[in-house]
């Protein structure tokens, strides 16, 4: 019960930052191309900064043994994401298997991950952004294009985040950088739970909040992404062992997160609708509200 309510005193006060930056867009003071640098400080340095951050700790094998079983684990759900997917939506229905399988991990699984467990537990979060990434560059481009062709190695080697979890590494293993050195990276990293959530909010202020409501489909989704895949992953995760139950936390709550931004970003690139994308990260960005809590509730009670 204590962790349920300290993640719904999480979502609150990043749903109250998101309301800043809703009004921020209703009111003219940004606009779209504000939220795109925004979003690019927020890819480029901020959360790269929180995952190097994250790294900067005591080195033991019992660490380096639990940052690789993350590792395999995200790629697990990745794929287990990418099946449901398949089953639940017909092969036209691109932008709604592209929002099922990518949950937002970075703009909010940080936060939250950081609130709940603390920042070094971010360190067992950085292999799920690094997959996501992967993912989202060869499996998110062929099911949002439908052509393999437009795979772009390039996105995925010259990714920060990826750069950032290897830099990390490099850390962990290896010299402590000096301390002013990390404090300029932490600095620079706690940008990231206040940029995320005004480039959020400023998604929602997008359209009409009605038409939103009004969206079964992006309804259909919600559902499988903040109900369906937690509900499976909390059933699968009881045989995990005790001693990755941190990481068991982890993986669950970036997998439980509401859909993408990248989702309206990737429709827009390949030509498909750009307004259900973004209406499906709103929507389902407001239901975790009230979904996370739940389900870090019925974590508690089953493991």
């Amino acid at each position: 019960m204590e962790s349920a309510i300290t993640i719904l005193n999480q979502i609150i006060k990043m749903f109250l930052m998101m309301a800043v930056g809703y009004q921020l867009y209703r009111k003219k003071t940004i606009n779209d191309d504000t939220t795109a640098r925004l979003s690019n400080i927020l890819l480029m340095v901020a959360t790269p900064c929180t995952i190097v951050t994250s790294f900067n700790q005591e080195y033991s094998a019992e660490k380096l043994q639990g940052l690789m079983f993350a590792f395999l684990l995200s790629l697990a759900v990745y794929a287990a994401n990418i099946l449901i997917a398949q089953l639940l939506f017909k092969p036209e229905e691109r932008v709604e298997k592209f929002s099922l399988v990518f949950s937002n991990a970075g703009f909010l699984g940080i936060p939250l991950v950081t609130g709940l467990l603390g920042i070094e537990a971010v360190f067992y979060l950085a292999p799920f952004i690094v997959c996501f990434y992967l993912y989202a560059w060869t499996y998110g481009v062929v099911v949002m294009s439908g052509k393999k062709e437009n795979i772009t190695i390039r996105k995925i080697v010259t990714n920060p985040c990826i750069w950032a979890m290897i830099l990390g590494v490099v850390i962990f293993l290896t010299v402590k950088p000096s301390p002013p050195f990390m404090e300029a990276i932490e600095s620079l990293g706690s940008l990231n739970t206040p940029l995320a959530m005004l480039v959020l909010g400023a998604y929602l202020a997008k359209s009409p909040l009605v038409h939103m409501f009004k969206n079964k489909t992006a309804y259909r989704v919600s559902f499988a992404r903040l109900a369906l895949i937690p509900a499976l992953l909390l059933a699968a995760f009881c045989f995990i062992p005790e001693s990755y139950a941190t990481i068991r936390t982890v993986i669950l709550i970036s997998a439980a997160a509401p859909s993408a931004v990248l989702a309206p970003v990737f429709a827009q690139m390949f030509d498909q609708d750009i307004t259900l994308g973004a209406q499906i990260v709103s929507l389902s960005t407001l239901l975790s509200l009230f979904t996370l809590p739940l389900v870090l509730f019925i974590s508690e009670m089953i493991w």
